[in-house]
């Protein structure tokens, strides 16, 4: 586990930053980088006190803390989670074997599969999800969970992602890497996986954001469709 990075974009995670890092830490050996995206509480101190390597991103958006933490990574692996402590650490095993195997390009941690805590998804998001999930398997490949937030990859789709370009600049950004990967053929499987309840309140609009997620899968749709024409 030498060779993987676990990435956490974080914004205001104070209360969950340094439970996550400790856990990732007891479990693997990896390298745990935190994407600070100005923070205005302790985050920033709390992940490196535990033991990450702290970024700074100053353009706010979770886009933008990927793609600062991508340019960083030089690990064969990655592994990308969010850092409210709501994605078990201990289910990453189960994304990277896949990787390591070579049965795989990039591997998404389904909650849709897996277990659920109750209250942890609220209806109208778990619906959202769904209809959003439903639209990028028709439109790219099946998938059960696009907006999931537990993704691993191979060093080169990482590297095929920062050639291409990332355009989102917040939550839009899983639905663009899955629909990007998606069209240069890297083989993508989905793992279920254990999801929890966050201890503060989330930052999704559901709304809006799944509105903005939709809008930005279409529109990288109708790109490819007038590039291949």
């Amino acid at each position: 586990m030498r060779h993987v990075t676990f990435l956490l974009p974080a914004y205001n995670e104070e209360q969950s930053i340094g439970v996550l890092v400790k856990n990732i830490r007891r479990y693997s050996k990896s390298k745990v980088i935190v994407v600070d995206n100005n923070s205005k509480d302790k985050t920033a101190y709390v992940a490196k006190k535990s033991g990450a390597n702290v970024l700074k991103e100053r353009k706010q958006g979770k886009a933008h803390a990927i793609k600062r933490g991508f340019e960083n990574v030089k690990s064969d692996f990655i592994v990308m989670l969010d850092a409210d402590n709501t994605y078990d650490p201990e289910d990453a095993q189960k994304l990277l074997k896949p990787l390591m195997d070579g049965k795989a390009d990039v591997v998404l941690g389904s909650r849709l599969l897996g277990k659920r805590e109750k209250g942890s998804i609220s209806r109208f998001n778990l619906v959202g999800n769904r209809l959003l999930s439903f639209f990028a398997s028709i439109l790219f490949s099946k998938v059960s969970d696009v907006c999931t937030g537990y993704w691993a990859f191979q060093r080169k789709v990482i590297d095929s992602l920062l050639q291409e370009g990332i355009d989102s600049d917040g939550f839009d950004l899983e639905v663009e890497m899955f629909s990007k990967i998606s069209n240069n053929n890297f083989r993508v499987l989905e793992i279920p996986i254990n999801y929890k309840n966050r201890l503060d309140s989330p930052k999704l609009n559901g709304l809006n954001d799944g509105i903005k997620i939709f809008k930005r899968m279409l529109s990288y749709w109708i790109k490819t469709r007038r590039v291949r024409r």
